[in-house]
């Protein structure tokens, strides 16, 4: 659907070579979906050493701290649904439930065999620390963990990365000014 780059929470994830990413959040599919539907920002097609596998992304520019247990657990609950109603989308769409899938969904996406790629949900929060992110990620993991059981899906499909980590995963470019 697009080579553009995605500007989203200070961050520039891209531009991704044609056929890799669709981005979901500015698709008509999801425009048909309706609002009350939360979603993630885009899906991305990247090799990695078991294939290609599907990431499934979020950005945020913060997150609350775990000792605000009430907002934390709201924030990882609404991050759970947009990755979650992401995922489902990018099934159904798949599967040819969404006509309006069939113009923008890239071919590299419609040609996936479901039966044998990986999917991974993945947060990247722009400018969190290192050491924040543990928190962040056990409790993704926990949220996640039905939809990474009922899919059969390995541990490690689940990941919180800064700006950093997103970066020498190659899903943002590096900050102006900033060296590569």
């Amino acid at each position: 659907m697009t080579t553009e780059a995605i500007n989203e929470s200070g961050m520039t994830f891209g531009p991704y070579q044609a056929g890799q990413c669709f981005y979901i959040e500015k698709s008509a599919c999801y425009a048909k979906v309706g609002k009350g539907v939360q979603m993630a920002e885009f899906l991305l097609l990247k090799q990695q050493q078991q294939g290609p596998t599907v990431w499934v992304v979020e950005a945020k520019s913060s997150s609350p701290r775990p000792e605000t247990q009430l907002n934390f657990a709201d924030f990882i609950d609404e991050i759970r649904t947009k990755l979650t109603n992401a995922f489902l989308l990018a099934v159904a769409a798949r599967l040819q439930r969404h006509p309006a899938a069939e113009d923008e969904l890239p071919d590299t996406f419609k040609t996936l065999d479901l039966q044998t790629r990986g999917f991974r949900f993945v947060l990247v929060i722009n400018g969190h620390k290192l050491e924040w992110l543990e928190p962040l990620q056990s409790a993704m993991v926990q949220a996640l963990k039905p939809i990474v059981k009922t899919w059969a899906l390995p541990a490690t499909s689940v990941a919180v990365l800064n700006h950093e980590l997103a970066q020498r995963h190659g899903l943002i470019l590096p900050a102006a000014g900033t060296a590569s």
